[in-house]
């Protein structure tokens, strides 16, 4: 029965990470968006480390092996972590719009490194625990660094994109705190380690339940991320421009498209003119295509600079101007 519970378990784990894994991947090759390309490549380090631990729960001789192999070369378990911090990194900084310090990457550097020569220590429970140690340590590092850096920086981060970003920051710190104490207890009172027998619990209960708080977040952020694009007919305008590439029917559409051809305006540049042309604001822009206000900002700006305005009332002139000079013809004719 306990076999079948185990099964169970760990088939809905893989099916959760699976989805998570797919849909990642496939966002990543419609947008290219290197978020969604680390969080695939986490989930799938995540997803072959839970297969290893399945596979040792379930059958006793190749636990016993597996075991072994850890005790003196652990290549697995520090690639596996080696990945996930790398990828924790990496996305912690692109939600937050920061570039990554060499602080960061010496950290990583170093506790990599202490990682590779622990398995020289005598197997001990404190060999191991020495082991899993320096993973956690980090991951808290940049829980609480990303935290703070809102915390620090609440006119820049208003949206309500940002309000779960802290929260999953703060998951992260609280989470890892717990993986540090479940450690502590399993190995010191459940595990065993000597030269002749070794008796491991390979995995963490509370990891396990961060990791799937991570997958429903990832889940939130696709869901988010598809509304976006959905909205903004991204998706649907790629596909038809594959199969269809005649202008629109409508007159002014038709204008619309051209001048964004003239002056090379990409696809969400085009979207944010479109707004523009209304007299929105950059708030008003940021709320009604559903992007931070900053980088409403950034798009804004690059249109400004395509067309070689500076203000506003300059950017609808030339619009004006050029549809004019469109139309002309047409007025002649009739």
């Amino acid at each position: 029965m306990g076999k079948n519970l185990i099964f169970i378990y760990n088939l809905a784990l893989i099916m959760i990470y699976s989805g998570i894994i797919w849909m990642s991947f496939l966002l990543f090759y419609w947008e290219r968006e290197k978020k969604l390309l680390w969080t695939g490549i986490i989930f799938s380090a995540i997803l072959m480390d839970d297969i290893v631990i399945f596979l040792s729960e379930m059958f006793e001789h190749f636990a016993d092996v597996y075991n072994k192999i850890f005790m003196i070369v652990p290549t697995h378990k520090t690639l596996i972590y080696l990945i996930l911090s790398l990828g924790y990194l990496t996305i912690f900084k692109r939600l937050l719009k920061r570039k990554i310090k060499r602080i960061d990457y010496v950290i990583l550097f170093l506790y990599v490194i202490f990682m590779l020569f622990v398995p020289a220590l005598k197997n001990s429970a404190w060999k191991i625990w020495l082991y899993f140690l320096p993973s956690q340590a980090y991951n808290f590092y940049l829980g609480i660094t990303s935290f703070f850096t809102i915390k620090k920086n609440p006119k820049e981060f208003q949206d309500s994109f940002y309000l779960w970003c802290k929260r999953l920051f703060f998951l992260t710190i609280i989470f890892n705190i717990f993986i540090v104490i479940e450690d502590t207890i399993v190995i010191f009172n459940f595990d065993t380690y000597s030269r002749f027998y070794i008796n491991m619990n390979n995995r963490s209960i509370t990891s396990d339940i961060l990791y799937l708080v991570y997958a429903g977040f990832t889940a939130a952020y696709i869901t988010y991320y598809l509304k976006i694009l959905l909205k903004n007919n991204r998706i649907v305008s790629k596909v038809t421009n594959c199969v269809n590439e005649t202008l629109p029917s409508d007159i002014e559409d038709s204008l619309f498209y051209h001048f964004g051809e003239n002056y090379h305006l990409t696809s969400r540049e085009r979207e944010i003119l479109k707004v523009l042309l209304d007299d929105k604001t950059n708030q008003e822009i940021s709320d009604d295509l559903y992007i931070s206000l900053g980088t409403a900002k950034t798009h804004v700006h690059n249109i400004f600079q395509k067309i070689g305005v500076v203000k506003r009332p300059q950017l609808l002139e030339v619009y004006e101007t050029y549809r004019s000079r469109q139309l002309t013809p047409e007025k002649k004719k009739e």
